[in-house]
């Protein structure tokens, strides 16, 4: 088996959630899973069940991977019909219903400080302009991780290390499993079920932790 790596310079894929020819409407919303200081993966992974709780009950479906540093992504793949500012907006309001399902372990917090011994749900991400590691992406850090996908078995049986998807070990992965992002982008999914709330009377006051 080849030596652990200990350190890379790479380069890494950082991409928008639109494509070139809509860029203006993203394909993909994503949800960013932000350990602070006194976290652990497990709590991560829990966390991640509860947004995908969350997203199916509007018939949403996610795809998880490990960040390649100490988080979790998932990405959400969408119709492209909404502009950025109302993907966010959909993914604060789930945001909000994990954050005042887990109060203990999760927050909406953007001063790092104050995040301590929780799990950020990170909804912004989906502005204008911002990017995200795409799936197998090498990242720039101690023992050359790869940003790698997940099946939800293994995100459920609580038992994951990022450490443990590096660029030793992606290619034996993907003979095992595949590419386990390869329909993200054949599913155009809608966030009108979110949206409607939204625009309705009875949805949840954004900008605020529960």
């Amino acid at each position: 088996m080849p030596p652990s790596p200990t350190s890379v310079a790479s380069i890494e894929v950082h991409a928008w959630l639109s494509t070139r020819d809509n860029i203006e409407y993203p394909n993909i919303a994503v949800m960013d899973l932000d350990p602070a200081q006194g976290t652990t993966f497990r709590d991560i992974l829990q966390v991640a069940l509860l947004v995908r709780q969350a997203l199916a009950e509007f018939g949403l479906q996610a795809f998880a991977k490990t960040s390649g540093a100490r988080g979790l992504h998932l990405f959400i793949p969408i119709q492209p019909a909404y502009p950025f500012r109302d993907v966010a907006r959909a993914m604060e309001y789930i945001a909000q219903l994990v954050n005042r399902a887990y109060p203990a372990r999760t927050t909406l917090e953007r001063t790092v400080p104050k995040r301590k011994g929780k799990v950020y749900l990170d909804y912004l991400q989906n502005g204008r302009g911002k990017t995200m590691a795409f799936p197998y992406s090498l990242r720039p850090l101690p023992g050359a991780l790869v940003s790698t996908p997940l099946t939800w078995d293994e995100v459920q049986s609580l038992n994951v290390n990022p450490v443990d998807f590096n660029i030793n070990t992606i290619f034996e992965r993907l003979k095992e499993t595949g590419d386990l992002f390869r329909d993200l982008l054949v599913q155009e999914q809608r966030l009108d079920g979110i949206l409607e709330i939204l625009a309705g009377p009875h949805g949840l006051t954004l900008g605020t932790e529960g």
